[in-house]
């Protein structure tokens, strides 16, 4: 039974490094080892949440969310959470996007630390997306002072500070007569 395993876990481990290349000959061939690896074990969710990353780096977004769902179906992890909110918002769904990142949010564990500063990135940018920018403000300074160091945090902040700053700014009559 080890065998199968440290095959199962070889076979996932070859996609992944598949996964980090931008040569879509080597996502196929990703696609296929997942593939594999999902024929041995078909309900672990770490392997249909890399088959949803291979899925979207091939920008298949319908599958890639296809496949995430197969993820939160069997384990509705913080992980699977902000992957099926990410592809939600690459198909412009952003308000079904925002309310899987709360309950991402809403789940954290002390193990989800690693996605804290993608979960609010992912939040403010559905926030933003849907015309809400003073909610989407507040989303990356709540994620800045969790992640005080987050440069993704503060790109994505300083637009919009620039943007209601300019929109405070009033020309007055008269000028300079």
């Amino acid at each position: 039974m080890q065998l199968f395993e440290d095959e199962f876990e070889d076979v996932l481990e070859a996609a992944r490094s598949l996964l980090t290349t931008d040569d879509e000959t080597d996502l196929w061939e990703a696609n296929e080892l997942t593939n594999r690896a999902l024929s041995m074990r078909p309900d672990d969710p770490e392997a249909w949440i890399l088959k949803a990353q291979i899925l979207s780096a091939l920008d298949d977004d319908a599958a890639a969310l296809a496949a995430i769902e197969m993820a939160v179906a069997r384990e509705p992890s913080t992980e699977a959470l902000y992957w099926k909110a990410a592809f939600l918002s690459d198909l412009e769904r952003f308000a079904e996007a925002l309310r899987v990142v709360d309950k991402a949010l809403r789940h954290l564990g002390v193990e989800d630390d690693w996605l804290v500063e993608d979960l609010f990135c992912e939040k403010a940018s559905a926030l933003e997306a849907l015309g809400r920018h003073n909610d989407a403000v507040a989303t990356y300074e709540t994620g800045l002072a969790r992640c005080p160091d987050s440069t993704l945090l503060l790109a994505g902040l300083n637009p919009l500070r620039k943007q209601n700053l300019k929109a405070s700014l009033k020309v007055l009559k008269g000028g300079l007569d």
